[in-house]
């Protein structure tokens, strides 16, 4: 693994689910996990969509960060930024190192929403 070209210098938590039980049902759930603070080199939030359905107003933000390549995350996995927020992993992260003529940022995009009202 290269080491990030954009410095690591700001903080987040990751919570990353412990190996895989069977519940009484039979059905594969995510084993409880621990929160650990990784070193990132950015996140921003953008895309606030709002819904309006049954009365409710919901708000889904988009959270995106950029983690070293042995952050990676799960599906499963959580972000909890600073100020005590916590975002919901969605899908598998963004891996634009190509191998390019040598390029390999180190880094990783992880991408999270989370759902308010």
């Amino acid at each position: 693994m290269a080491k990030p070209f954009v410095p690591t210098r700001h903080m987040v938590e990751l919570y990353m689910p412990g190996e895989p039980y069977r519940d009484r049902f039979g059905n594969e759930r995510p084993g409880k996990g621990e929160w650990e603070s990784v070193a990132v080199a950015s996140w921003w939030v953008d895309k606030t969509v709002e819904k309006s359905e049954d009365s409710v107003l919901r708000t889904i933000d988009a959270l995106h960060v950029l983690v070293p390549t042995d952050s990676a995350t799960v599906a499963a996995s959580k972000v909890r930024l600073p100020d005590g927020s916590v975002w919901e992993v969605t899908g598998n992260p963004e891996d634009f190192n190509h191998g390019f003529h040598g390029w390999d940022t180190g880094l990783l995009v992880v991408h999270a929403v989370k759902v308010e009202g």
